[in-house]
């Protein structure tokens, strides 16, 4: 434990304790004011989430949570999962394989895999449905109500996979109010996009909402050294269609479909090839690089789910959740950023999950009880293929022109669970939760084959292996409500994320063999105030210990040089702190900030490319993020606001692996701004720039078999919209 953390760390253990002393006498102050002051201009009014399976104000959730609302989306310029991350402390978000494999990584806990096999470190749920795969993230946000990100293990309630966390995507449902909402804009690379959505009453007890969202650019930062062509065109649509029927006063039903495409443009490789010197002419130019083939996805989703919500008494609710996705992903890339054939990669996927859950849930004077069953299953299929005529007659493979690996993996997984918050005393409740888990893996069919000509041949007979585990995971806690508006809490709690198959290529079939289970236990200690009407504060501290943990990289050796996999590496241990603070110190003044601070270390290792002492990938020390809105009146009717946000992220690694020099990234800021006009209820234009300092950062570094590549974020980009809400 270093001497900056225990200092830091004891910063804000003095300031948890001030507010212990404080709180009751500033709650009270506060209350004779709260009716007041919640009405006015500068109140902060209230935030809902059901992070815990039911509604409840955010401030009264012992959990860390971030909370993001469908208008601080658009206030940041948030269109995908990836953008989140620049707005929530502590929290990694980023894309692993050039923009169709999302990983997540919260409070330093993530898997850095590009396989479509391995689930997430942190749980991803759209509209109370699991995603299975990392390969089913890069979707973009449209219609939301809000996003909550919840920060470590969450073993009772979401159980599966949420060793760091989980972030809940909620769409807006619909009601029986008429509401129509129409966004459109046009910016920098010919881009432009249409938001659409309407909802309102069918019948007095059937109510509808459909929302639509296209993105279209034709052109990009990037250039292709080798054709001359421009890439970065995007073309994604996303709809959604809901129907809400409440046939009585007791039951309400909704559905939920979806469908989408994304048939964009695969970002290139800025490459270091170590086989070839041709891209050494454009070294000084981090936007240009190579590759021989056309670098281009076809993503499609598609789904539907089913919620049945039944009151069988005042106290007593029944809800069910039937979902079933399914998702195919063609990704076509130059691994290598040449012009050479060394990895011209093809990655096919196909996923279909199914999952059911049913909820009993008991509302009581002093007790709340929530318990049920939960199972999946879901398939993944995979086809991989490497062209690489020129690599291989380097190893002693002449005459072969493509190499690659094929699998299927089904899984099934079993859960049962409890969560209940006792207040036994006015101000103190106990929280308990527990989950028991079952999972079962087949990975079959899975081998590498070497082709020529289009004819393929295997190198070792198809592998088939099992993998089974069973885990308890859960929670204990203690809440104290020092106010109407001060909530302390403590919790100790459990998450594991299961084992199972390394989906990548190899020529050793043994290492096809399962890996384990990665467990995480997590003591947390933190506040949530209103300190003031208008001034809310929360704030955590944290320890983890991080056992089998699963590290995903450039962990085996083969013929054609380091090959990408997945195995327990051994511990870690994660300390750190966060806090955020929302203040509206006037009329029309939004300020919001957060700080998060992490320290984290491999504490044994088992493996030979991970050394002690190392720190865990995708995990700055320090991350900040910032938003200051401010609106003001131009006249009776027009409105003018202005919104600056910006994000700082200090050294981070993307690989520990054999300590790469060439994974570090160093820490930079990246600021944002909107200026807007309203006209009336109904009109608003704006003009918004975003990275508007123009900072060059990598998002990523890969380490391929003919050496490093690289992947950078977007440059400055600018654009208005238009919208109309009614």
């Amino acid at each position: 434990m270093t001497k900056k953390y225990i200092r830091n760390t004891s910063c804000l253990a003095i300031a948890i304790g001030s507010l212990a002393c404080a709180s009751p006498v500033l709650a009270q102050n506060a209350a004779t004011d709260q009716a007041q002051a919640s009405d006015s201009e500068t109140g902060l009014g209230d935030i809902v989430v059901t992070a815990q399976r039911r509604e409840q104000r955010a401030d009264d959730v012992g959990v860390s949570i971030n909370v993001l609302t469908g208008s601080d989306l658009k206030a940041t310029g948030t269109q995908s999962i990836v953008d989140l991350a620049a707005i929530t402390p502590n929290v990694q978000i980023k894309n692993v394989l050039a923009n169709s494999i999302v990983n997540v990584s919260i409070r330093g806990i993530g898997l850095n895999d590009y396989a479509a096999n391995n689930n997430p470190a942190a749980g991803m749920y759209v509209d109370n449905v699991y995603l299975v795969s990392p390969a089913m993230l890069s979707f973009g946000l449209f219609d939301v109500d809000r996003v909550e990100v919840l920060k470590g293990p969450q073993g009772d309630l979401y159980g599966r996979n949420t060793t760091a966390g989980a972030v809940n995507i909620i769409s807006r449902r619909p009601s029986q109010t008429t509401d129509v909402q129409l966004e459109a804009g046009y910016g920098t690379y010919d881009s432009w996009h249409l938001d659409g959505a309407v909802g309102g009453a069918l019948t007095s007890n059937l109510s509808a909402r459909f929302a639509v969202q296209t993105i279209q650019q034709s052109s990009g930062p990037q250039t292709n050294y080798v054709t001359g062509n421009r890439i970065g065109q995007i073309d994604r649509t996303n709809g959604r269609l809901q129907l809400l029927w409440t046939p009585s006063d007791s039951v309400n039903l909704l559905l939920n479909a979806h469908m989408g495409y994304d048939r964009s443009d695969v970002t290139l490789y800025k490459a270091n090839n170590v086989l070839t010197t041709e891209e050494n002419a454009y070294a000084s130019q981090p936007r240009v690089a190579g590759a021989a083939v056309d670098p281009h996805m076809n993503l499609k989703s598609s789904g539907a789910s089913l919620t049945a919500n039944v009151s069988l008494t005042p106290s007593l609710t029944l809800t069910s959740i039937s979902a079933y996705e399914h998702f195919t992903r063609l990704h076509v890339e130059d691994t290598d950023g040449t012009s050479v054939r060394y990895l011209d990669a093809t990655y096919n996927n196909t996923i279909n999950q199914y999952s059911q859950e049913l909820r009993l849930a008991y509302h009581g004077e002093n007790l709340e009880l929530i318990g049920g069953g939960f199972y999946s299953h879901d398939t993944v299929r995979t086809r991989d293929e490497f062209y690489a005529p020129d690599l291989l007659p380097l190893f002693g493979l002449a005459g072969l022109d493509t190499i690659g690996n094929t699998y299927r993996q089904r899984t099934d997984a079993y859960a049962a669970f409890v969560h209940g918050e006792w207040t036994f005393a006015p101000k103190l409740t106990l929280v308990g939760g527990l989950r028991y888990t079952e999972e079962r893996k087949t990975f079959d069919q899975a081998t590498t084959f070497l082709c020529v000509a289009g004819a393929c041949s295997n190198l070792f007979a198809p592998v088939s292996n099992n993998f089974s585990t069973s885990n308890f995971s859960g929670k204990i806690g203690l809440n104290y409500q020092a106010g109407d508006r001060t909530l302390f809490y403590a919790s100790v709690s459990r998450g594991f994320k299961s084992g199972g198959f390394q989906g990548q290529l190899t020529f050793d079939p043994t290492v096809l063999t399962p890996f384990g289970d990665e467990q995480l236990t997590a003591y947390e200690l933190g506040v949530k105030t209103r300190l003031f009407p208008n001034f809310q504060l929360n704030a955590a501290v944290f320890d983890y210990e991080y056992s089998d943990a699963q590290i995903y990289g450039p962990l085996f050796d083969s013929p054609v040089g380091v090959l990408f996999g997945i195995a327990n590496v051994g511990d870690a241990r994660v300390r750190g702190l966060e806090a955020d603070v929302r203040w509206r110190p006037a009329d029309g003044l939004d300020v919001r900030f957060g700080a998060g601070f992490i320290d984290t270390e491999v504490t044994r290792s088992v493996v030979a490319g991970v050394t002690k002492g190392s720190v865990l990938a995708n995990s700055p020390r320090l991350t900040l993020n910032g938003l200051v809105k401010y609106e003001w009146s131009l006249s009776d009717q027009v409105n003018a606001d202005i919104t600056l946000s910006g994000n700082y992220q200090s050294r981070v690694r993307f690989d520990i692996v054999r300590s790469p020099t060439e994974a570090i990234e160093g820490g930079y800021f990246l600021g944002n701004a909107e200026v807007g006009v309203a006209m009336g209820d109904h009109w608003r234009a704006s003009v918004w720039v975003k990275n508007i300092f123009d900072h060059l950062y990598r998002t990523q570094a890969l380490n391929t078999s003919v050496g490093w590549t690289e992947q950078y974020g977007a440059p400055r980009t600018a654009g208005f919209n238009i919208s109309y809400k009614f």
